[in-house]
């Protein structure tokens, strides 16, 4: 990889490979999260996408992707721990497909330029106030169609009632109050502010020359800015279980426990190996033992963001067996903490985890995500420290790892009404 400052906050990393038949482009967008911006920096990455002035329906905006030989834009908002990324993401076929064209790549990066510069709308007004509704209540839509989603609302509930700060607890694509308030204008604002300020990491994957690429980017009107936000955020540990049970009409009880886990960045391969051991892996703990031997479970798995220290077990569970199900749940976690894990269990851990982790070499997607959370945490770790970071992880380390973890929330979504 070769990395490049192209002003300071603007930074392009260049991966040539030869791998795959595509050249992946991202340029990722990063600051602090904050409630302020969201709105405005979700509904301008819709916008984004959808229109430019020089391409004013989706219709214009398909032809010109098509000159470009069938070629892919789109945008993503995303979270990093605290931080949050508006991304506009390309992917274009090698040159050696497009023999019309002398360079697709400066090809494309015209073509984000162009969707960067010039949305459609101006700054008297905003963005185009008709496209701009119609981007404002598909968004509404979308968050509504995911409200309805349980397992997904148990589990943003359970986030909005674990985090003091409610910044933190906030998604990365907004929420309905939000977006409801932010005008074209603000949107519009809300964009030209980000690309003037935000920290700026521009990713190209494929197989391209770096002096290329480094001249291609040079059409991107972007200045220097001075990088501010940190990924990290630390909650105090509370003495007491935070206690919330929330009634809606479901047949199935979602169990929701969160708990703290704050270990140093350099211990953080251990995270990863205990999560795996208790609960995101099939042959986990509480899938094995909690779903599969004891039957207390439809499902069952654990999810870790080092980020923000917050481990999370999720459960589909019969509203009977709540009870039981948590108490396996809790057994399982100190079974970890007071028993060394046997050495052939945790090698096929870690065997799984490696297979994964070669696995998604093969993905380009996986690939360029990998890399710009390292940007945003300041650790690079090549394939290769990779697998011998998990391999080196040992049965103590992961019992050090589980006596780490300290319950904070008890959530639960059962069925029922408050009048019941």
């Amino acid at each position: 990889m070769t990395t490049v400052t192209v002003q300071p906050g603007v930074f392009l990393h260049v991966l040539p490979s030869q791998q795959f038949a595509t050249t992946r482009i991202l340029v990722n967008f990063t600051r602090q999260h904050d409630a302020t911006s969201l709105g405005g920096r979700v509904l301008a990455s819709n916008m984004l996408e959808t229109a430019s002035k020089k391409y004013p329906s989706q219709t214009a905006l398909a032809r010109a992707l098509s000159e470009l030989y069938g070629a892919s834009f789109g945008t993503d908002v995303l979270k990093t721990g605290a931080l949050h990324t508006l991304r506009l993401r390309m992917t274009l076929v090698h040159d050696s497909f497009a023999p019309d064209s002398e360079s697709l790549l400066v090809d494309g990066f015209a073509f984000i330029r162009e969707m960067m510069c010039a949305p459609l709308g101006d700054a008297e007004q905003g963005f185009d106030p008709t496209v701009f509704e119609r981007q404002r209540e598909i968004s509404l839509d979308e968050i509504a169609g995911l409200q309805e989603e349980k397992p997904f609302y148990a589990a943003r509930q359970a986030i909005n009632a674990y985090f003091d700060d409610p910044v933190q607890a906030l998604p990365a694509y907004g929420t309905v109050d939000l977006l409801k308030k932010v005008t074209a204008k603000e949107a519009w604002d809300a964009w030209f502010d980000t690309m003037q300020h935000d920290r700026v990491d521009i990713i190209v994957l494929g197989d391209v020359d770096v002096a290329t690429v480094t001249q291609a980017v040079q059409q991107l009107p972007l200045t220097g800015r001075a990088i501010v936000g940190n990924p990290y955020y630390e909650q105090p540990e509370k003495d007491a279980v935070k206690q919330v049970v929330e009634l809606d009409k479901v047949n199935q009880a979602r169990l929701i426990l969160a708990y703290q886990l704050h270990i140093a960045q350099t211990d953080r391969f251990q995270g990863f190996v205990f999560n795996a051991l208790f609960g995101s892996l099939a042959v986990s703990r509480l899938f094995m033992n909690v779903r599969e031997s004891a039957g207390l479970a439809y499902s069952v798995y654990s999810d870790y963001n080092p980020y923000t220290g917050l481990l999370m077990v999720e459960a589909g569970v019969d509203h009977a067996k709540l009870g039981e199900a948590e108490q396996r749940i809790d057994a399982e976690l100190t079974r970890l903490q007071t028993k060394l894990v046997a050495d052939d269990e945790l090698a096929m851990i870690k065997r799984l985890m490696k297979a994964d982790y070669v696995t998604s070499l093969d993905q380009p997607g996986r690939i360029t995500e990998r890399l710009q959370n390292q940007e945003l945490i300041g650790y690079h770790t090549t394939a290769e420290e990779w697998l011998a970071a998990v391999e080196s992880v040992t049965a103590q380390q992961v019992q050090q790892v589980a006596n780490a973890v300290k319950k904070q929330l008890h959530y639960e979504l059962v069925g029922g009404t408050q009048n019941d």
